[in-house]
């Protein structure tokens, strides 16, 4: 009996002891936050018990603004062209033949392609004959168009001048009153030889 009660007594010190040496080696907490050395995970982005931050919202491409196309070409000035002026005080002017009909003819084939915004393909007068919203613009186009073929142009409203050559010049009427457009054989008015402008 004495036995054990000498064996349960040095237990309880060595238990008190054992549970004395770890209180004495615990660090009353903080006020202001664990540390960096009490806090296991001090290194690693996500922390127990918060919320990683989301990741920043990708844009949805109806939010991205639209870049603006590159500005057109700006119209040539009328009447353009490489050749010095030709004015001659005789001109003697004909209906012979066209010659330059198939290049007009590819111009206004170029800008129907290239502008549909200038017509009304429902509202036609022949099969390729469509009405011009803006007529002015139209006859513009079609110069810048005679132009890059290295054609000149007199850049008239009513008949427009086109010269390859200051040998003669040719007229074309290209709209009608009814601001649809005149195509084939009788947009051609004539040749004036030598070339009146």
């Amino acid at each position: 009996m004495e036995r054990s009660g000498i064996g349960l007594t040095v237990a309880m010190v060595v238990l008190a002891s054992v549970v004395g040496c770890e209180l004495e080696e615990a660090e009353p907490p903080d006020p202001t936050g664990p540390s960096e050395a009490s806090n296991p995970t001090a290194d690693s982005d996500v922390v127990l018990g918060s919320v990683p931050d989301a990741p920043a919202p990708t844009p949805s491409p109806d939010a991205e603004e639209t870049p603006e196309p590159p500005p057109e070409d700006p119209p040539p000035p009328a009447g353009s062209c490489t050749l010095p002026p030709s004015n001659p005080a005789n001109p003697t002017c004909t209906s012979e033949g066209p010659l330059l009909l198939a290049e007009v003819e590819a111009a206004l084939d170029a800008v129907t392609e290239r502008f549909p915004a200038l017509f009304d393909f429902d509202d036609k007068t022949c099969e390729n004959c469509y009405f011009v919203k803006d007529p002015t613009r139209y006859v513009d186009e079609v110069i810048r168009q005679l132009n890059r073929q290295g054609l000149c142009t007199d850049g008239v409203r009513e008949e427009l001048g086109v010269k390859s050559s200051n040998d003669f010049s040719e007229q074309y009427d290209i709209i009608l009153a009814s601001e649809h457009m005149r195509r084939g054989p009788g947009t051609y008015r004539g040749v004036c030889r030598p070339a009146i402008f």
